[in-house]
């Protein structure tokens, strides 16, 4: 797991393990990133402090423990668990350790991200036939679905002032990222490679990273939100995934 500029230099380790470390998400004050680890052989979810490199163990229930997301306030966590059988979207309070599930049914839940108010959250699920994004409201606890173009839409997040998403799509065979209008539903492909996945939004919202490949190895890759702008980000050694964008830090 490591932190590293944003133009991909000046990168420092936080951990090392010879096991999987997937999904890591920053927490809003940027102090901490959320993670999965199976440095045990079975998937857990710990916060770790960037500065001090402490880290303490949030959840390692039997089977799925997944897909991390802080709340806007930072109180709260979403995640992915399989506690009923199916992977579900979970609310853990990070100060009482309650948790409650928060999506049901015989589909499978994942990728929960948290609107920048806190009152819903995107996750993508299969309640559908295919892989789509969906959006649930706390306060009425029903679910929308958000995404009707394409074959695959998955790991969406809230463009500023929660009126578009960006997000992984498919829609013709190959994999891409593409934003999406929520009030007129018009959809925007800014990528298409094939292998493009893990989209991750800038704090002001103008540039998208995500995860590609490039001379067979996974590297990051950089888009403007309005499509104009491509670039990719060098890697010194070895394969590159799953990057997340920190928020401003004060």
């Amino acid at each position: 797991l490591r932190v590293a500029d944003q133009d991909g230099f000046n990168d420092q380790a936080l951990l090392r393990s010879y096991q999987p470390i997937m999904s890591p998400a920053w927490s809003p004050d940027g102090k901490s990133i959320a993670y999965v680890s199976f440095e045990n052989q079975n998937a857990a979810i710990y916060i770790q402090d960037v500065a001090s490199g402490r880290r303490k163990l949030v959840s390692q229930y039997p089977g799925v423990n997944g897909a991390p997301s802080f709340s806007p306030d930072g109180s709260k966590l979403a995640l992915v668990l399989t506690r009923t059988g199916n992977p579900k979207i979970y609310i853990l309070d990070l100060n009482s350790g309650a948790l409650t599930q928060v999506t049901h049914g015989y589909s499978i839940d994942t990728e929960p991200a948290f609107a920048p108010d806190g009152q819903s959250l995107l996750f993508t699920s299969s309640r559908g036939g295919t892989p789509q994004v969906y959006r649930y409201y706390f306060a009425t606890k029903q679910v929308a679905r958000v995404t009707f173009t394409g074959n695959y839409n998955a790991r969406a997040t809230f463009l500023p002032g929660e009126q578009g998403i960006v997000m992984m799509h498919r829609g013709t065979g190959l994999f891409g990222i593409a934003k999406q209008n929520l009030v007129s539903s018009q959809l925007q492909v800014l990528t298409q490679g094939g292998n493009d996945e893990s989209p991750s939004l800038s704090p002001n919202g103008r540039m998208v990273i995500y995860a590609t490949r490039y001379g067979g190895r996974g590297v990051l890759g950089l888009v403007s939100i309005d499509g104009r702008v491509k670039l990719r980000l060098p890697a010194k050694d070895g394969t590159v995934q799953e990057p997340a964008w920190s928020p401003y830090q004060t």
